[in-house]
């Protein structure tokens, strides 16, 4: 059995003890080893660049040297090192001097220690040997520990806020965030109208800004981010808490795991921990990771599984998957995936991941379908003369749609085709769909099987063309609903329920909407919100914002003049206008995916007509509510000033006597105190000469 830490220390102690009578020039000096401690410390207190690693290879004199330059090529990666010793035990009689299992480094700076601790603890030499290592300021924490143990002191429960009464809303209203100026509001949208419920009060009357730089939602809406330049900080509950907060300096994106139960942060700064990731309800760090690649791009190049079980990172010729919440590599190994170029998690069900990788020499460009854990490749296609290729999930997983851009054997040509995976069925069947013309956009109907695509040469001439992967009479094939033509837009944005859609035109079509029925192939209405930036539903389907929003930290004048937001309704209405200087962001607060199965969300579309007329009636009577509100307030505000003016006028009278006593009984506004005298008198306002002839 190996010696003791404890045992190796008081060993080396009586080493150094022996050692330093022996270098005495005094012969006659007797040495007092109760003074080796004092010495000690008056020559050097500062131990934080230094380590002792543990477990070890005990060898013979004969493979020191061997195991020694073996150490000195592992710590070299890690840092310059100033001095290292791996010291020997007391040979015992007749038997050749063992090392003690045991190395003790000194490295030139604190960061360069921390990072051999991190890097070589549990690190595994050999099949017998795992090293032990700690910081040898720590090391005296761990040998005095008790043999006794004695249970921690278990701390008093802490009732978090809840952070669901928002879904309890008797109205099932939605929520959105502003950001503009220096103010953050969170507004409820009754029926388009805002109504406030927090605008920082809290820390306005402490004197501190909510937010001072972008805000985000977590993606069920139970946290509201706010950047700031320490860090992170989460906000909600019914009184808009803070319930958790991230330093991270500088930190300019938040990628929340699907399920909430983790949190990437990223500031963009090339270091060791410009990457961090949190479990979110303890605010443990889990694990922090150098910047890779350009450091001025902003966005974290980790994607989460839809479960919450592994995140993944792109690398050269793989895809590094950790699981959580070790952050541990998946079997010590990442996904061979040469030539990767981009991969994406599918968005529900099982752990699957697309990825797509271009081609290589005579190797052609492939799309590969993997499921994890077990690494199994589901599906695979090649593809020939690429260009340019994109992959997007359908939100339901059920289809994976691959645009492809090939082009001709002379590469002049380019041309567009979409590879369409039925993921949810066996053997993953793909089917092609080509279309000649440019494509321009491509968006799944959230609920459903359809999806739409802008698509032709010239902005003044384009097309937006329907199709259903479940179209065919016979068969599930992709098939043509129908094609609109000569439409302005260059964006499209589907309604979170399905069948409404909006063709928007962004930038160079100056905002120009138009809101479209695709189940009664009717257009509902044509607006304009000029030079609009943004379109956003919120999560009912009922109400679609669109905003103009100033870059935070980049001025552009082009947007000064028209900062700010509008609402309307799905049919086109416009519900709100609403304009601020310095607009950033509009946010709609995401809703929990709804519990109800597909089953059952098809039988109350069904049934719908059954409580339609409850709906309305309940409609009528908030509205009705609400109309009797403003009156109240306004008949408020109407009996406020009668009071208060009939309160001035008796005051005013009251006050009248002593005025007139002052001014010998003189008062001006006394009608009998006038002689009231009439005059009338003739002005020639003007005057025309005309001449008649005889």
């Amino acid at each position: 059995m190996a010696p003791s830490l404890a045992k190796k220390l008081e060993l080396l102690r009586g080493e150094a003890a022996d050692l330093a009578e022996y270098m005495s020039d005094d012969e006659g000096e007797t040495f007092d080893p109760s003074t080796l401690k004092e010495e000690e410390a008056a020559f050097c207190n500062d131990f934080s660049t230094c380590v002792v690693i543990d477990k070890a290879p005990i060898v013979t004199k004969a493979k020191y040297d061997k195991l020694l330059a073996m150490f000195n090529r592992l710590i070299a990666q890690i840092g310059p090192v100033v001095a290292i010793d791996m010291p020997y035990l007391p040979a015992k009689a007749g038997a050749e001097p063992e090392t003690a299992g045991c190395l003790f480094l000194e490295f030139e700076s604190e960061a360069d220690a921390k990072k051999a601790v991190t890097t070589l603890h549990n690190f595994a030499l050999d099949k017998r040997h795992t090293l032990q290592v700690c910081l040898y300021s720590e090391m005296q924490k761990y040998a005095n520990v008790p043999d006794t143990y004695v249970p921690p002191t278990k701390p008093a429960f802490e009732a978090r806020p809840n952070l669901s009464t928002w879904l309890a809303d008797p109205s099932g209203r939605d929520m959105f965030v502003l950001r503009y100026g220096t103010e953050t509001e969170l507004y409820w949208s009754d029926q388009g109208r805002p109504t406030l419920e927090y605008a920082g009060e809290r820390e306005k009357s402490s004197g501190k800004q909510w937010c001072s730089q972008y805000v985000k939602w977590s993606p069920s809406g139970t946290y509201l981010t706010t950047f700031h330049p320490q860090g992170i900080a989460l906000w909600g509950g019914e009184s808009w808490d803070k319930v958790a907060r991230f330093a991270h300096k500088h930190v300019n994106t938040a990628v929340f795991s699907p399920q909430e139960n983790y949190l990437i942060t990223a500031n963009g700064v090339e270091g060791e921990n410009s990457i961090m990731v949190w479990d979110i309800r303890s605010g443990k760090l889990l694990r922090s990771f150098a910047m890779g690649g350009n450091p001025n791009v902003l966005d974290t190049p980790f994607k989460w599984s839809a479960d919450d079980r592994f995140v993944a990172r792109r690398n050269k010729d793989a895809i590094t998957i950790y699981e959580l919440p070790s952050m541990k590599l998946l079997d010590k190994k990442s996904l061979k995936a040469d030539g990767v170029e981009d991969f994406f998690w599918c968005p529900t069900g099982k752990s699957q991941l697309a990825y797509w990788a271009p081609e290589a020499g005579n190797t052609p460009a492939r799309v590969s379908l993997v499921e994890l854990p077990s690494r199994r490749e589901i599906r695979q296609k090649n593809l020939f003369n690429v260009s340019e290729c994109s992959l997007l999930w359908h939100p339901s997983g059920q289809f994976l749609s691959v645009k492809v851009t090939r082009h001709s054997k002379s590469k002049k040509t380019l041309f567009t085709n979409f590879e369409i995976f039925r993921t949810a069925e066996s053997l993953v069947p793909v089917e092609m769909l080509e279309i000649k013309e440019t494509i321009r956009a491509f968006a799944w109907e959230p609920k459903g099987s359809r999806f739409a695509v802008i698509h032709g040469e010239t902005s003044a001439r384009l097309s937006v063309s329907f199709y259903d992967c479940n179209g065919g009479k016979k068969n599930n094939e992709v098939t043509l609903l129908y094609t609109l033509t000569e439409k302005t837009c260059n964006a499209l944005f589907w309604s979170p329920y399905g069948n409404n859609i909006v063709l928007a035109g962004l930038g160079e079509m100056n905002g120009i909407m138009e809101f479209w029925d695709v189940d009664e192939k009717q257009s509902l209405s044509v607006q304009e919100h000029f030079k609009f930036t943004h379109l956003e539903w919120d999560p009912s389907g009922r109400v679609v914002a669109t905003s103009v929003c100033q870059p935070i930290n980049n001025f552009n004048a082009k947007y000064t003049m028209d900062n700010g937001y509008n609402l309307w309704t799905f049919q086109g209405k416009l519900l709100e206008e609403k304009r601020k200087d310095l607009f950033h962001q509009f946010i709609w607060r995401p809703r929990p995916k709804s519990l109800l199965s597909d089953a059952e969300y098809k039988h109350v579309l069904k049934n719908l007509d059954k409580y339609r007329k409850k709906f309305n009636e309940l409609d009528k009577q908030r509205e009705k509510e609400r109309l009797a509100a403003e009156a109240a307030a306004k008949q408020a505000l109407v009996d406020s000033f009668r009071a208060r003016l009939a309160s001035r006028k008796a005051a005013a009278a009251a006050r009248r006597a002593a005025y007139v006593a002052l001014v010998d009984g003189y008062d001006s506004q006394d009608d009998a105190e006038f002689i009231v005298e009439s005059a009338t008198r003739d002005e020639v306002i003007s005057q025309t000469e005309e001449v008649v002839r005889k």
